[in-house]
């Protein structure tokens, strides 16, 4: 049995991949709030100068680009909606903030370290739950 933390090491490594999120992240928020999807590295290292990337779903979206400090490009959905934490990057924190989120930005993202040895890639899932408004006394069509 001492061998298999070994074998599981070992198969880590030779994947060149780290997935961190080996049972997942659920972030739940309700429609129009803002949502923090967390990613940072156990080691805590400086990340300032390193390359992060955001994505969506099968589909790809890049949702956030960071190059060593440079935010590049990003789908239309996500346009003035997305941030990082610029002062925690040095505490290897590559979180970000989507905010007045809507249905549509429900669903897995990833965040990815592509230079990193292993690459290293975490999962997040976002579920956006539809606000439920009291409409009690409301004269809706139908209704009796």
């Amino acid at each position: 049995m001492e061998l298999l933390p070994l074998v599981c090491l070992c198969l880590l490594s030779c994947s060149g991949e780290t997935s961190a999120a080996g049972d997942g992240v659920k972030v739940v928020v309700e429609e129009d709030d803002d949502a923090v999807l967390p990613c940072s590295l156990s080691t805590k290292e400086d990340i300032t100068g390193k390359t992060f990337d955001w994505r969506k779903d099968e589909r790809r979206q890049e949702v956030f680009f960071y190059d060593s400090g440079i935010f590049t490009s990003q789908d239309q959905q996500f346009i003035d909606r997305v941030s990082h934490f610029q002062d925690q990057l040095k505490n290897g924190d590559a979180s970000i903030k989507i905010t007045k989120t809507k249905m549509a930005d429900s669903g897995n993202y990833s965040c990815i370290f592509p230079h990193l040895q292993p690459r290293q890639t975490f999962i997040i899932e976002l579920v956006v739950g539809q606000v439920l408004r009291d409409r009690t006394g409301e004269n809706i069509p139908g209704e009796s």
